[in-house]
């Protein structure tokens, strides 16, 4: 309806020679902001039945006034004039069923029955009538066919909210997105309903509960990004670094996905973005973790005065700097912090100086064993060569794992300090035993010459700095500690 008639726009009497319209107001006015006028309908004498002529009403327009109906997009409107005021009837098209026209009576007639059983007799011109009762009932099935789902969608939502509360993630989103589904489908119903590229009652309807649906299915990914921030801390603290990447960046994907929502329908938006700010600084400490647990240790064992102690030491740098080289094996993209040829150039440094620790140790220990030896302390003798035989075991295991140039040297040892142990055993059972090789002038030493073999960089006693080998450097520092990076 482009430009409304005068019967939808005037008021008053009518005067000798002609009928007027209402008495209160123009029958436009009772029409609402959103809604549309579709259709205009009149009737002088008959004006509107309702029910059976045993008990229901009819309502006709004063002498001077006359009946005008107005079918928008959202319900049909009957307005009565008469000298004491418009009788007014609203009809949502929800509520009308059974839609049938007459022009067989000299004029026009609409009748349809209103859900719960009351029959409407709405008396108007003949012209058009065919249209109308055509649109009465494609708005009827339209109304009543998108009222149902929304309703279903209703339920659904509240069904979504329970699964979330539940712990339910996967259920919750799965449930929340077949209601998505549903709109959809009602959204179709709304543009067939419509007039081509205008907009319509119908779609205001589908929009408010939309706006819900948006506000539930964001707060349900919310939910479910939060759980994979504390799925991706549990892993971090385990060390388990790429599930803890995996788990941040499920989150991440759930934060974009309420991003691409409308955001006027988002409850507490601000609040979502600085969670997904957070969530990207500790995504970026994740990143260099690896890298810095690595080059914590190997710093420690270069601190360590402990031959012992170091050596422990340099056990977890070496195996921290392994984890960093694994850890993006096989990936289209690096994630984790670490120039891969620094890495491997500092690893052959640790497991040099792992070696070389723990075969302190064994030294250490042989030289204690024959000191007690020479003192004719076999017991504590024996006790110091067991130490030793275990600690170059260690150490001939460490090299034959990292440092295969040492493993020569270190079986030559092990060699030595097993004969000094069985000689030993053998003085304490009361053994005769030969002279000790150790002051047989003929016997062959081992060259126990490490420095041959070095041929890295830093020596263990250069500290490593993270940025060295990290592969950037971006200046940034270290912001989240990683036993308690959800902290804001």
């Amino acid at each position: 309806m482009e430009e409304p008639p005068d019967i939808l726009t005037s008021t008053g009497p009518g005067g000798l020679f002609s009928t007027g319209y209402l008495h209160d107001e123009p029958a436009l006015a009772a029409v609402d902001d959103d809604e549309t006028p579709r259709f205009a309908l009149t009737s002088r004498k008959h004006g509107v039945e309702i029910g059976t002529s045993k008990s229901g009403e009819t309502v006709r327009p004063g002498r001077n006034y006359r009946m005008v109906g107005v079918v928008t997009d959202r319900r049909l409107i009957l307005l009565v004039g008469t000298d004491d005021g418009d009788r007014r009837f609203a009809v949502p098209h929800v509520d009308i069923d059974q839609v049938a026209g007459d022009h067989s009576l000299g004029h026009g007639q609409v009748t349809f029955r209103r859900r719960g059983g009351t029959e409407w007799r709405v008396h108007c011109g003949k012209q058009g009538i065919v249209d109308l009762t055509a649109y009465l009932s494609h708005a009827s099935q339209a109304w009543v066919r998108v009222e149902n789902i929304i309703d279903e969608v209703k339920r659904m939502l509240v069904t979504a909210t329970e699964e979330r509360n539940h712990g339910d993630y996967e259920q919750a989103l799965a449930t929340v997105l077949e209601a998505e589904d549903r709109l959809d489908a009602a959204d179709e119903t709304a543009t067939e309903f419509g007039p081509p590229g205008g907009t319509n009652a119908l779609e205001g309807r589908i929009t408010t509960v939309r706006e819900r649906h948006v506000g539930t299915l964001a707060e349900i990914r919310r939910s479910r990004a939060r759980r994979a921030v504390d799925t991706g801390e549990q892993h971090w603290r385990e060390n388990e670094f790429e599930a803890a990447y995996d788990a941040y960046d499920a989150a991440r994907a759930e934060y974009e996905a309420i991003f691409s929502l409308p955001t006027e329908a988002v409850p507490d938006l601000t609040a979502i973005r600085a969670e997904r700010d957070r969530l990207d600084s500790v995504v970026e400490d994740l990143e260099r973790s690896p890298l810095r647990i690595a080059v914590e240790a190997d710093n420690e064992a270069v601190a360590a005065e402990d031959p012992e102690a170091a050596a422990g030491h340099w056990a977890e740098a070496l195996e921290a700097y392994r984890d960093v080289l694994e850890l993006d094996w096989g990936a289209n993209e690096q994630r984790f912090a670490g120039d891969s040829e620094r890495i491997r150039d500092r690893l052959a440094t640790v497991a040099e100086n792992l070696v070389t620790a723990r075969r302190t140790v064994a030294t250490d220990a042989m030289e204690a064993g024959d000191w007690y030896a020479d003192a004719s302390q076999p017991d504590a003798a024996l006790a110091e060569y067991e130490t030793a035989q275990a600690a170059f075991e260690t150490a001939l295991a460490a090299a034959k794992d990292c440092y295969p140039d040492a493993t020569d040297h270190l079986e030559a040892e092990l060699d030595a300090v097993e004969q000094r142990l069985s000689r030993t055993e053998a003085r304490l059972d009361g053994e005769r035993v030969d002279v000790d090789e150790r002051f047989d002038e003929t016997a062959t030493t081992p060259d126990l010459d490490f420095t041959a073999a070095d041929k890295h960089s830093p020596s263990p006693a250069d500290t490593t700095e993270l940025a060295d080998i990290e592969g950037r450097n971006d200046g940034t520092e270290s912001k989240v500690d990683p036993t308690g990076h959800n902290e804001s």
